[in-house]
């Protein structure tokens, strides 16, 4: 079980796994991943104004799904508990920008294999998150882990989500982190109720 932060701390956890391996390969040749919104994917692809270092690796989130192979095992523990928990998944998209076709190949092959090598995330490898006022705040449990694991995109779907971002088709790797399962507020348990019966003989007149 997981706090409503986990999605936020599950993107940051990927990225920094990520930068730490980038740095432990020849000095990562100033390789960088970063969560990126539509707007900096426009950035990105265009090259212009230098918003975002290249060569870099762009991990996009263009869904969030319930995962509906483990919802009915938590819905009976929370039939039994009170707890309401709502698994999810988190679509990811992940793409490189460099100078060359070549480079980016290089780079989304390296990329590739480190989420194979360490496609379950556990433990310390599980970032807290910074609060918008200061500090940080740490979703997890002890015992949660995420997976990150290939996912299944048709062409036509990767396409069409380009086509929704207003910029060009660009090779990606569509990848899937399951399963965040956040954890709701325990629901109220009402106490035994008292009825009290007065008998009409003793009704005041």
């Amino acid at each position: 079980m997981a706090g409503f932060q986990a999605l936020e701390a599950a993107g940051l956890s990927i990225v920094a796994l990520l930068n730490r391996r980038f740095a432990e390969r020849d000095g990562g040749a100033g390789l960088a991943a970063m969560l990126a919104n539509t707007s900096q994917l426009k950035t990105m692809a265009l090259n212009n104004g230098q918003l975002i270092q290249q060569p870099s690796i762009s991990v996009f989130c263009y869904r969030v799904s319930v995962d509906h192979e483990t919802r009915p095992g938590w819905s009976a523990v929370a039939n039994r508990d009170g707890v309401p928990r709502i698994p999810l998944r988190l679509h990811l998209l992940i793409g490189a920008f460099a100078a060359s076709v070549e480079e980016e190949l290089l780079w989304l092959g390296l990329t590739a294999q480190i989420l194979e090598g360490e496609s379950i995330l556990t433990g310390p490898l599980l970032l807290p998150v910074t609060l918008p006022a200061g500090g940080t705040v740490n979703p997890w449990r002890s015992g949660d882990m995420i997976q990150v694991v290939t996912d299944d995109l048709a062409v036509d779907s990767m396409s069409e989500a380009f086509q929704s971002l207003n910029t060009d088709y660009r090779l990606q790797l569509p990848y899937v982190v399951r399963v965040i399962c956040i954890d709701g507020a325990p629901e109220r348990v009402g106490g035994p109720v008292a009825t009290v019966a007065a008998r009409a003989d003793r009704m005041p007149a």
